[in-house]
């Protein structure tokens, strides 16, 4: 599994190589498929099984306190900083939202990004149920898919800006990631939520009163 991270981490999906990995993983090539059919059955499991069980283990750490939004910043803080601390899986995970993927990749970063509304809109009812959010006015729908657009895309882009690289870049080096240290990732997290918490609890919309 190591050399395969390796292996779809520094290459293409299409140029990655099945015998590279064999080889260096000192393993028969015809072993591999006992375990998986192909080339990309191997990489659909690192990207919906390996990357996420990484980031499970990185998170499961975390103490997280019982306020939901100081909980909140937290993982958003924590989700940047598995992007400095795991290159490799970040890289991986990026390389199947390559617009150039071939249509199987690009479906395996569409059915990944729906595995992270899931868990998202699962944070937002979380959020209801403790009574952080209230429920009674939030289509937690639209909720869950704008505030994945401000701590997904948009938190991305805002990353990118102020670091004057793309992502490619960042990914590849340590000096780049280096500068996401701590101190900027907590601001970041603490002005995405200060953004998502005024945005779902902004007081109705008033409407004229016309003669």
């Amino acid at each position: 599994m190591r050399e395969a991270v390796i292996e779809f981490s520094d290459r293409s999906y299409a140029e990655a190589s099945l015998s590279q990995i064999a080889q260096r993983s000192r393993i028969p090539k015809g072993s591999f498929y006992q375990y998986f059919e192909d080339k990309l059955d191997l990489y659909r499991w690192l990207l919906t099984d390996e990357v996420p069980r990484h980031k499970r283990a990185f998170l499961a750490k975390l103490k997280l306190p019982d306020d939901f939004w100081a909980a909140f910043e937290i993982l958003i803080e924590r989700g940047m900083a598995f992007l400095v601390e795991h290159p490799r899986l970040a890289r991986l995970a990026a390389a199947a939202a390559d617009g150039s993927a071939i249509p199987e990749v690009r479906g395996l970063h569409n059915a990944i990004c729906e595995a992270g509304i899931d868990e998202l809109r699962a944070q937002l009812e979380r959020g209801v149920a403790s009574g952080a959010l209230d429920g009674r006015e939030l289509d937690l729908e639209v909720a869950t898919r704008l505030v994945a657009a401000i701590v997904g895309p948009g938190l991305t882009d805002v990353v990118l800006h102020e670091l004057g690289a793309e992502l490619p870049e960042v990914l590849a080096s340590d000096t780049l990631r280096k500068r996401l240290g701590p101190s900027r990732r907590q601001r970041l997290a603490r002005q995405a939520v200060q953004l998502i918490r005024s945005g779902l609890n902004a007081a109705p919309r008033q409407t004229r009163k016309h003669a």
